[in-house]
């Protein structure tokens, strides 16, 4: 199965308001359709009765076609072609489909015809099918990279071979004496080790299969994505998998072949739109740098940084169709997960197949296609169709109007429409206003998909975001700009004239590049040197844990301490050298390290007492701990304030306690600073008050007159000295008063019958109390 999905990922600088100036002829146009095709088919099941390989042909025009097989010089098969009534020829699959690994096979397929035609490829088989868009001969390239998938091999199936087995492509020959170089991500069948390059050589109709080991837990098991692949003429390529499920872990079941033609990177793009399988809770993705620095943009939150042959691979939901782009062409493919791994969203249908998903730039004005007749595929199928916002009224599917959904804020639309078996035809009525499509299909564990509609135009993109044609590299780094290997001549801002230049200095390069054919291009690129810089400071020192934050800065996406921490901030608890490193999110790295000393730092507490009355000198003591005391029992370490200052007085001043003089009455805040050796400050306050007792004297006095044989009548008077603030308590014995006569002054009654009876009083100023009876 195969479904277009696009993720890029695009590092947005803002930095330069540079514009690309890349250009275009007729020559770099390369479309889909040609009237010229070498192609084969790679490795599927073929243990089954019903396993064929099917060809299918369409055009707008009358195509008088024929068919050979390898090195014929003769036609296997000829015919005639009718506009827009698609045409499905069987051939042979022993004679045009490779098997094993390594091995040079005469069993390409060369097609010619006398008018442009569209090609599909279909390799079938019972539960595990997949189909191909065919490139026209013209469209080929000479530099590609392998998009398979991980083996999930299962040994266990009918004829000894399985369910699950290699990953693999596949080069044909289009001409005599080419020689192809191959650089095997993993170990292959044969055991060329990977990443170690081979060279073989072709001749037109040979092709050459390399698969991976397909034997369970053997070392040399591998996915050979990122595979790279170069010749000295033009090939086609082919890569997917035998059999494996997706993804290819042990819970996942539902195998089937993967099968797509590769583009040259020349066609790559840096922008794409990633729709989702309709009638899918999810698909997988894959993102393929050609280039080191490639910067991925996955919609508005998912960001990587590729080198050379790396790629991502992540998954999207049905709902969440988003824009992919990149700072370097990138190749976006887009696969079916197993039917095990949605059934109870889908019913039970589908299987795995693979999508190349086409750039934007790369549109189609009309074709036409079949949605594959099938009997394990009934009535899922579909077309997927994305354009322009401003395109879509003018697109149409069998001369019925489309009905689009647009992708906020991305210019574009897309449209899941679900189709017939049968044939159809997409086009715009409308010249500039295209579209890209893909048919795909469901049935029980059965699926496949392929591009039905996009371009292969010469693309040459020196990379940089895509507003403003900025390449952001680290100081240190250089940067190897990639004009491509299609080109015949090159001549570069540098003076070059290679296919690539190799540079580290910031400024604007440009290069134009042509080919023998009269394909022109050109473009250019400023480069931004980033260096990132970390200062936590200079050498110094803390009074005690946890009082200095060392930051390292917001402009790193991550980082790490010397203990391992990877916040920004980092707190200094004890004496030591602590330093940080900081990656932005373009993989800029910053440094810096710093010595911090953690002195100790004693804790301290007056001890005392708060009140004094009458007596106007006090001790206090410290509390000193937390300290060696080395630290701070010495001469002057300790200084003592008061608030108010005047009137107080310190004497036998030591770290550890003072003698307090007051000169007056009142209540003083005693402040306490202690320094260490240091220079670690630390401090204490303590409130004590110094007053006079008040008085509490009084006089018992006889008015005039007065019968003292009965009840009669004293004056009580307060005669003592205190403040406006004083409390008195009175307490008269139970005798009565008659009256208040002024303050503190009370008439008092007296009876003959209550004797000896005691007046007492309390004066409470400040605290400071007297009694008097």
């Amino acid at each position: 199965m195969k479904v277009n999905s696009i993720f890029c990922l695009v590092f947005m600088l803002s930095l330069c308001p540079f514009v690309s100036m890349s250009q275009t002829n007729s020559a770099c146009r390369k479309s889909t359709e040609g009237t010229d095709f070498w192609f084969a088919f790679m490795e599927s099941r073929n243990y089954h009765a019903a396993h064929y390989v099917e060809v299918t042909l369409t055009s707008p025009y009358t195509c008088n076609y024929e068919f050979r097989i390898g090195k014929s010089t003769g036609a296997t098969i000829s015919g005639t072609l009718f506009p827009d009534q698609p045409k499905q020829i069987r051939l042979d699959w022993k004679l045009v489909e490779a098997t094993g690994s390594e091995g040079v096979q005469e069993k390409a397929i060369h097609l010619t015809s006398d008018s442009p035609m569209n090609v599909y490829a279909l390799n079938f088989d019972n539960n595990s099918s997949d189909v191909a868009l065919i490139f026209p001969t013209s469209a080929l390239g000479k530099e590609y990279f392998a998009i398979c998938y991980e083996p999930h091999i299962h040994e266990t199936g009918q004829g000894g071979y399985g369910n699950g087995r290699n990953s693999e492509f596949l080069i044909v020959a289009t001409e005599d004496s080419t020689k192809v170089t191959i650089v095997p991500s993993k170990v292959t069948d044969q055991l060329k080790p990977a990443k170690v390059p081979f060279q073989i050589k072709l001749n037109k109709g040979e092709v050459f299969q390399v698969q991976s080991m397909n034997k369970n837990n053997s070392n040399g098991q591998g996915d050979l994505s990122g595979s790279n692949i170069l010749s000295n003429k033009p090939v086609a390529f082919f890569s997917g998998s035998l059999a494996t499920t997706v993804p290819a872990t042990s819970s996942v079941s539902a195998w089937d072949h993967l099968y797509e033609q590769i583009p040259p990177v020349q066609a790559w793009g840096n922008k794409f739109m990633a729709v989702p399988l309709k009638s899918r809770q999810r698909d997988t993705y894959r993102i393929f740098a050609a280039y080191d620095n490639t910067a991925v943009k996955v919609g508005n939150d998912t960001y990587y940084l590729l080198k050379s042959g790396d790629y991502k691979e992540f998954m999207l939901e049905y709902n969440d169709p988003r824009i992919v782009d990149s700072t370097r062409p990138i190749l976006l493919v887009q696969y079916s997960n197993s039917q095990s791994v949605d059934a109870a969203f889908t019913g039970g249908n589908g299987d795995p197949f693979m999508i190349i998903v086409s750039p934007l730039n790369q549109t189609k004005q009309n074709v036409a296609f079949v949605a594959y007749n099938s009997n394990q595929i009934t009535d899922r199928y579909f077309v997927n169709v994305i354009a322009r916002d401003i395109s879509t009224s003018f697109i149409s599917l069998d001369q019925a109007p489309i009905q689009f959904t647009s992708l906020p804020n991305t210019g574009y639309s897309f449209a899941q429409i679900a189709i017939s078996q049968g044939n159809h035809q997409l086009q715009t009525s409308m010249e500039d206003k295209g579209f890209i499509a893909y048919v795909y299909g469901f049935g029980g564990v059965e699926s496949y998909g392929y591009g039905v509609g996009f371009n292969l135009d010469i693309q040459l993109d020196l990379g940089g975001n895509l507003n403003n044609d900025t390449l952001l590299i680290c100081k240190g780094t250089e940067v190897r700009l990639e004009a491509g290997a299609y080109f015949d001549n090159y001549s570069w801002s540098t003076g070059d004239t290679i296919p690539f230049v190799t540079v580290s200095e910031e400024r604007m390069y440009t290069v134009k590049a042509t080919t023998i054919e009269g394909c022109i291009k050109s473009d250019s690129v400023y480069l931004m040197v980033s260096d990132p810089k970390i200062h936590l400071g200079d050498d110094t020192s803390s009074c005690g844990p946890g009082r200095i934050i060392l930051d390292a800065g917001k402009q790193f996406k991550t980082y790490k301490w010397q203990d391992g921490s990877t916040m920004q901030t980092f707190a200094v608890n004890q004496t030591g050298d602590y330093s940080v490193t900081g990656i932005t999110y373009f993989g800029c790295q910053a440094s810096d390290t710093v010595h911090v000393d953690v002195f100790q730092v004693p804790e301290v507490k007056i001890l005392g007492e708060p009140l004094h009355c009458g007596d106007f000198s006090a001790n206090l003591k410290v509390e000193v701990t937390n300290a060696d005391e080395k630290l701070w029992n010495y001469e002057g370490a300790a200084k003592w304030t008061s608030i108010p200052a005047d009137g107080m007085q310190f004497e036998n001043i030591k770290p550890d306690g003072v003698t307090l003089k007051a000169n007056k009455p009142g209540l003083y805040t005693v402040n306490y600073e202690l320094t260490t050796t240091d220079g670690c400050k630390v401090s204490d306050s303590f409130q004590v008050g110094f007053y006079e007792i008040p008085e509490s004297t009084f006089d018992v006095i006889s008015p005039e007159s007065t019968d003292k044989c009965a009840t009669y009548e004293r004056i009580v008077k307060y005669t003592g000295k205190s403040g406006s603030g004083a409390k008195f308590t009175w307490d008269f014995g139970g005798l009565i008063v008659l009256d208040t006569i002024g303050p503190n002054n009370f008439k008092i009654s007296i009876g003959a019958n209550k004797p000896n009876r005691i007046i007492a009083l309390v004066v409470e100023e400040h605290g400071c109390t007297s009694l008097q009876t």
